[in-house]
């Protein structure tokens, strides 16, 4: 694929008929459940767990993060170890359900354990003291209905770019154009979409096209340094007809 083809090294892991696992959907499915599911056949080759692969690689850089000659089922159980269900019960069964609890009690034991709940952080206090006035075009990612990340590329659909009718104007972008988002870091191009809905200011781009890839108006050097993670809103950009 796209990824292995830029790769340096291709470290093959074991597929999902070749290890037990458990499946943990609580974020897509109404009930709070886990599923456990036995390996089906043995691994083609050399391939190994990601779990392996992460604790050798970290092994080798001087970092303990897992015994490498542990076996699949025995890593599942030290990770399920918290769960509402015995590991062991778990696997006897297939499946574990619990009754879904609003407020969820886990989270009140951890607030607890805290103190109370931070809502002012030192480190976000000091995030807000150093704000500055935004450019007068910053990119807000956003996610489409109907759209999972990049699955439906096939299709061909366009990137809709979804700005205010003032700052269309202004760049000289009609309706359904072409346009050119454009950042210190590099640039991509889609359709605008006028839309009054967005505010002024606000560029907005859609996630998963290959074609408009919000990565390349980001850099890896512009880290949040409270989430560890690249900063993808609030990138100052500009618009150019394409």
């Amino acid at each position: 694929n796209e990824t292995t083809a830029i790769s340096t090294h291709v470290l093959p892991t074991k597929g999902q008929l070749e290890r037990p696992d458990v499946t943990l959907w609580d974020i897509l499915s109404p009930r709070v459940s886990a599923q456990h599911t036995e390996a089906l056949v043995a691994p083609v080759g050399l391939r190994r767990s990601m779990w392996w692969v992460l604790a050798e690689i970290g092994r080798r850089l001087g970092h303990e993060l897992a015994d490498s000659t542990a076996t699949d089922e025995a890593m599942l159980a030290q990770v399920s170890a918290g769960g509402r269900a015995p590991y062991d019960e778990l696997v006897a069964n297939g499946w574990a359900e619990a009754d879904r609890e609003l407020p969820a009690p886990w989270v009140d034991r951890h607030i607890d354990r805290l103190g109370g709940w931070r809502l002012a952080p030192r480190v976000l206090v000091d995030q807000l003291r150093a704000l500055r006035e935004p450019a007068p075009l910053v990119l807000i990612p956003r996610r489409q209905m109907r759209r999972l990340n990049a699955q439906l590329e096939f299709l061909g659909e366009a990137a809709e770019i979804v700005v205010h009718p003032d700052d269309a104007a202004a760049a000289g972008v009609s309706d359904d154009q072409r346009l050119v988002v454009r950042s210190e870091h590099g640039e991509l191009t889609g359709v605008a979409r006028v839309d009054a809905s967005v505010r002024r200011g606000a560029v907005s781009v859609p996630h998963g096209h290959a074609g408009a890839n919000v990565n390349l108006l980001t850099s890896k050097n512009d880290i949040d340094l409270v989430t560890g993670m690249t900063r993808y809103s609030g990138v100052p950009v500009s618009l150019h007809p394409a």
